[in-house]
């Protein structure tokens, strides 16, 4: 059964709540997998983390930070058609 877990400065992170919520499929309604529900200490976290992380994101030049959203929207581009059948998939309409 997959676990689903956070995602939080490049990383995954287990809940530290301890808890978690069923995932089931839409089509079937059977469970297919789990999820970490988050704790305040990890979304107190999160947060520091996002925050640390913004002055470098805003001391990079405008230039580069469009060069970054240029490459991304080309990769999606590129990839549309995969990413298309992964969230298919993910919300069992196939």
């Amino acid at each position: 059964m997959k676990q689903i877990h956070h995602w939080i400065g490049g990383d995954y992170h287990s809940g530290a709540s301890g808890r978690s919520g069923i995932v089931f499929n839409p089509a079937s309604g059977v469970q297919s997998g789990s999820l970490d529900l988050a704790s305040v200490d990890d979304v107190v976290f999160g947060v520091a983390t996002a925050k640390d992380a913004l002055p470098g994101w805003r001391s990079t030049s405008l230039a580069r930070r469009s060069e970054i959203m240029f490459t991304l929207r080309e990769f999606v581009d590129r990839h549309r058609t995969d990413i298309a059948k992964l969230f298919t998939r993910s919300t069992a309409r196939c």
